[in-house]
């Protein structure tokens, strides 16, 4: 089969004057010729279906009316940068005035054909983007539930996406003050998917080092002078350049991530390159905060307020998913804290509540899980044991770290703990009710208070259990 060879010159159809029109009044993007000034001299019909006003009410007036204000600065900037031979322009979305609707917005591109003298024209079009599309999209993922690295996953590809020539990693401030790798894009090496350890974090002389310590956007054009191994990652990828943007919020004293962007172009950053930039800020402050307010609502909903421990309601889930072939639940009584607490008030009580935690939290095993019930009742759920007697050494250095008195302000107060174990196997079909093995341990507490207190009593949960 002969294949045809493609249309040239004034062959083209795009030299069909009848196409042409058709192409620029009948679609659905706007076209404009822009004088110097801002004039519009010449504007395609569409505008009466995407601005509800005819082309012919527009010509003479100046862009800058039927922009919005707040896009007006982008767009004088952006000429002007043009004017001065800059290329590496992105599409930008920028809000015009309908007729009707109030304001629609379109992504923009351009080309400058003016000369040096300020005559000739600014070529503009613009059309319906995505934004809405992918906004729609990060909002689902955020009311799913979705985490923080799956939401900024997202919100790296909606960068990339909209900054041609860009592959982003993500860096977020973590608790210890560090700055670690929370999402990057596919292509990207893992070179180049760059940390800054806690020790490092303010002083680290990279440009995401500076953006930290500066909180201000860093630009580096010579990758020569990035640590060795990332320079030599960023040329294989025929990378030419790297931008650091801080994520700011208002009232905190680091950001609480760090964009980086690196580039297959080199060059400073233009004002349709900030433009997008701030885009993914202000998804990028929105996941973070989003999250950031759901793990301090789990916090709340699971977290004991004075002691900082678990509380009665992450208990539950525990023993409701746990698993384990043998475990035990600990319900663990200050003996001598309510004397303690009547005579000396409550902010002396607190203060022994909270020191009390802190001693039974180097007690229990790492896997364990302490919880304060409330008052002065704890309790401690075991997994996972080899043997019945592992969850009594726990019990036993529980009562052990609670018979050294308790200092506050100069007064020592002997509280004590005693501690009853109720064992449970995983074949048992009351293994995860929580309420049958806290009055199974309960029952062991009193038997061990009934004994003299300071120690600790173990039971199988199975058997009723009579307070005798």
């Amino acid at each position: 089969m002969t294949v045809p060879e493609p249309p040239t010159g004034a062959d083209h159809p795009f030299f069909d004057e009848a196409v042409a029109r058709r192409l620029l009044d009948d679609g659905t993007v706007l076209f404009a010729a822009l004088a110097d000034d801002g004039t519009i001299r010449w504007m395609s019909e569409s505008s009466a279906f995407l601005l509800g006003t005819a082309s012919a009410d527009l010509l003479g007036r100046n862009a800058l009316e039927i922009l919005h204000e707040d896009d007006h600065e982008i767009v004088i900037e952006t000429m002007a940068e043009a004017a001065r031979g800059a290329e590496d322009r992105i599409r930008v979305a920028l809000r015009l005035r309908h007729a009707r609707d109030g304001w629609i917005s379109l992504e923009f591109g351009g080309i400058d054909l003016r000369e040096p003298d300020g005559t000739g024209l600014f070529l503009v079009w613009g059309s319906p983007h995505e934004a809405t599309g992918r906004l729609l999209g990060f909002l689902n993922l955020l009311l799913a539930g979705a985490d923080l690295d799956d939401l900024l996953a997202q919100v790296a590809v909606w960068h990339d996406d909209t900054m041609p020539g860009t592959r982003t990693t993500i860096l977020v401030r973590e608790p210890d003050g560090g700055y670690r790798n929370r999402a990057r894009s596919a292509s990207l090496p893992a070179e180049l998917a760059v940390e800054l350890p806690p020790t490092r974090a303010d002083d680290a002389d990279t440009p995401w080092g500076r953006a930290v310590h500066s909180a201000a956007t860093e630009v580096e054009v010579d990758l020569d002078r990035l640590p060795p191994s990332v320079a030599a990652a960023a040329a294989a990828g025929d990378l030419r350049a790297v931008w650091a943007v801080p994520v700011t919020t208002p009232g905190q004293p680091h950001p609480s991530a760090v964009v980086v962007s690196w580039r297959s172009r080199p060059g400073p950053m233009l004002a349709t390159h900030r433009r997008q930039v701030e885009n993914t800020l202000q998804i990028m402050r929105l996941a973070i905060e989003w999250s950031t307010a759901q793990r301090d609502l789990v916090a709340a909903a699971t977290t004991d307020s004075l002691t900082g421990l678990a509380n009665r309601t992450q208990l539950e889930s525990r023993v409701d998913e746990d698993r384990s072939a043998l475990a035990a639940v600990l319900f663990v009584d200050l003996d001598d804290f309510k004397a303690v607490n009547d005579h000396h008030g409550h902010q002396v009580g607190d203060r022994i509540l909270t020191e009390a935690a802190r001693r039974m939290e180097g007690a229990v095993r790492a896997t364990d899980l302490l919880v304060r019930l409330g008052g002065d009742e704890f309790a401690v759920w075991c997994a996972d044991l080899d043997e019945p007697s592992t969850a009594e050494r726990v019990a036993e250095r529980l009562v052990a770290t609670m018979d050294v008195p308790i200092e506050v302000d100069g007064h020592a107060h002997h509280i004590g703990c005693s501690v009853g174990v109720a064992l449970v196997a995983a074949d048992d079909p009351q293994a995860g009710d929580l309420a049958h093995l806290l009055t199974a341990a309960d029952r062991a507490l009193y038997r061990a208070k009934r004994a003299g207190k300071g120690r600790w009593v173990t039971v199988d949960h199975t058997p009723p259990l009579p307070f005798t």
